[in-house]
């Protein structure tokens, strides 16, 4: 079942800005604020949630303001705000995903856990953990992943919370006032032997497996998602996360190309890339 989604954005000053939402050119190239509607969906209980911002880091590019409200009605039953690129859907090989998001020091440390980019179905399995989640639980930042070999209906033995693989990954104290920029490789498999998962942290690799299961039957359907998602409550009046542009990637990104066009781009990896 499709999620139900709002994809109209109120345009800020920033009108003429435009930024890259995609660096695989068989995919697309830079996408402007009249076209995002035409790139990306949103899910949200008000498209007001959403805005473009200027990097609050200072660097000037173009990033967006994702926005939940206490008092804003849920979404397939989650508060939320959170985007997905569109046409990423039923792709399969292997997949480069960036996803980079940045805490104001507003951010208010709370146990109740926010997720803030996520990798799996556009419809979302009800009480499954999604094959990769970035959350944070108070003052901890980690990754989290969840998978399972059983059908996903249709057999005596399906998958369920209870029976699915969870995995969490510390990935330390969360630090407000800066960049996450996580880049992924994945190859998605339901099954052992073919599965491949990497995860990088700002270049640092976090995590990494291969030839191991990582998802659900049908995960050649995971698509990448960045913005506010609360599985419970959200234990503060307002949340305010900053993104960049989902990024994607194919057989030929590799992740200097990838980490360049993300807010935490090196000069090595920027110097490289420049014709």
């Amino acid at each position: 079942m499709q999620l139900p989604k709002l994809g109209f954005i109120i345009l800020s000053a920033l009108a003429c800005a435009s930024a890259w939402s995609q660096i695989d050119p068989t995919v697309g190239g830079a996408v402007s604020q009249a076209d995002f509607n035409k790139r990306y969906a949103l899910y949200s209980a008000w498209s007001g949630n959403l805005t473009f911002a200027s990097d609050p880091s200072g660097s000037g590019r173009t990033v967006l303001r994702s926005r939940v409200r206490s008092t804003d009605a849920t979404v397939s039953g989650k508060l939320r705000t959170d985007v997905l690129p569109l046409g990423e859907e039923g792709k399969s090989g292997p997949r480069w995903y960036g996803l980079s998001v940045y805490f104001p020091t507003t951010w208010v440390a709370h146990p109740n856990p926010a997720v803030v980019a996520q990798v799996g179905p556009v419809a979302q399995l009800s009480g499954l953990p999604a094959p990769l989640a970035i959350v944070v639980r108070g003052t901890a930042i980690e990754l989290n992943l969840g998978f399972n070999h059983r059908p996903l209906s249709g057999a005596a033995d399906v998958a369920t919370a209870a029976n699915s693989a969870v995995k969490a990954v510390k990935l330390g104290t969360l630090q407000t006032g800066k960049w996450y920029c996580f880049a992924v490789r994945s190859e998605w498999s339901p099954t052992l032997g073919n599965g491949a998962l990497t995860v990088y942290q700002n270049r640092d690799k976090v995590f990494d497996a291969q030839r191991d299961i990582n998802s659900y039957p049908g995960g050649a359907s995971n698509v990448p998602r960045v913005g506010l998602s609360f599985p419970g409550l959200l234990g503060v009046a307002e949340r305010v996360l900053y993104t960049d542009f989902i990024r994607l990637g194919g057989p030929d990104t590799t992740l200097e190309k990838l980490l360049a066009e993300t807010p935490c781009k090196t000069t090595s990896a920027t110097t490289a890339l420049v014709k």
